[in-house]
């Protein structure tokens, strides 16, 4: 049972959510979306990044997402597709280096 939840909130289950997430959150202008895949993001960005010892930046993307969702709280939706672009592309270069 351990493993299950420890996969689902580390593993690529957490990342697809995530991702569907903030796509939802766009695409309908609701910053709550955005801060749930915010928060959702936190386990598997810390873990990619190394934790307990820091080792790369990884564990900062969740701020991009807290970004967007206030960009578009306050009523800049480009300026919040392009907060995102960056977490999306970081997702993109995961898939491509486990793909290879």
């Amino acid at each position: 049972m351990i493993d299950f939840l420890v996969a689902s909130f580390f593993g690529w289950p957490a990342i697809i959510v995530t991702i569907i997430l903030a796509i939802i959150g766009l695409i309908r202008n609701d910053h709550r979306f955005l801060v749930a895949a915010a928060i959702l993001a936190l386990p598997f960005s810390w873990f990619l990044s190394g934790f307990p010892i820091i080792r790369s930046p990884v564990f900062l993307l969740p701020l991009l997402l807290f970004g967007s969702a206030y960009l578009l709280y306050r009523g800049h939706e480009m300026w919040a597709w392009i907060m995102v672009v960056p977490f999306l592309m970081t997702i993109w270069l995961l898939i491509n280096a486990i793909a290879v």
